[in-house]
C-alpha cells in the first residue's frame, strides 16, 4: 500500500484551493479596500481632481456630476446607521454597501435625489461616492460634526491648501455658500 496521494487527488485539491482563491479575494476586496469603485464613482473622483487643480477656492459640485440630484451630504468615516440617519434625515437602506465608511482613509459624499414614485413604491434615488483622503482631498467639518447636508443650488465645496509631503493632497475641503 502506498502514501502517495493519486494524480488525481491532488488535481482536485488543486482545483479546490484555486476556488477558494476567489471568495477570498471578494472578501479582501470588499473589507479591505472599500469594495470596487463604480463608474460614477470613477468619472466624479477624475472630475474632482481637475476641479481642484484649477487652484480655485471653491469647487461647485453640479457641473461634476452627470446624474440627478437636489441635495448632497459630506460624511465622515466610522459612520453608524443611526448617526447616517442623522445626518441625511432618513434612514438610508444600502447603508450595508458603503465598506469604506469604516476606513479612516476615506470620507463620502452623498448625491441624493428628490423622492418619487416607482412601481413597488416610492423611492430615493442616492449616489455615495467615495473620496479617498490621501488622493484628492481630506474633509473638515465643524468641531463634533459627523457630516452636513446642502441643497444643490448656492452651495459648494470650500477648498484650502496646507503643506502636506509628497503623495498626499494639500486639498481641504468644507461645504459652504457659495457666499462665503
Amino acid at each position: 500500500m502506498s502514501l502517495k496521494p493519486s494524480p488525481s487527488f491532488l488535481k482536485v485539491v488543486a482545483l479546490m484551493a484555486v476556488l477558494a482563491i476567489g471568495p477570498a479575494t471578494i472578501y479582501f476586496l470588499y473589507t479591505r479596500t472599500g469594495g470596487p469603485e463604480s463608474k460614477n464613482e470613477m468619472t466624479f473622483q477624475k472630475n474632482l481632481r481637475y476641479a481642484l487643480m484649477a487652484g480655485t477656492d471653491a469647487v461647485d459640485l453640479a457641473p461634476l456630476t452627470p446624474w440627478p440630484w437636489v441635495t448632497v451630504c459630506v460624511l465622515d468615516a466610522r459612520l453608524t446607521r443611526s448617526d447616517l440617519a442623522g445626518v441625511t434625515g432618513f434612514d438610508y437602506q444600502h447603508y450595508g454597501e458603503l465598506h469604506w465608511l469604516p476606513l479612516a482613509d476615506y470620507w463620502t459624499l452623498l448625491f441624493i435625489d428628490a423622492e418619487r414614485e416607482v412601481s413597488w413604491g416610492t423611492a430615493r434615488p442616492v449616489v455615495p461616492v467615495r473620496i479617498p483622503r490621501a488622493e484628492l482631498a481630506d474633509l473638515a467639518l465643524p468641531a463634533g460634526a459627523k457630516g452636513a447636508c446642502a441643497p444643490r443650488d448656492g452651495h459648494r465645496l470650500a477648498v484650502t491648501r496646507r503643506a502636506a509631503p509628497v503623495g498626499t493632497s494639500p486639498a481641504v475641503v468644507a461645504l459652504g455658500s457659495a457666499g462665503g
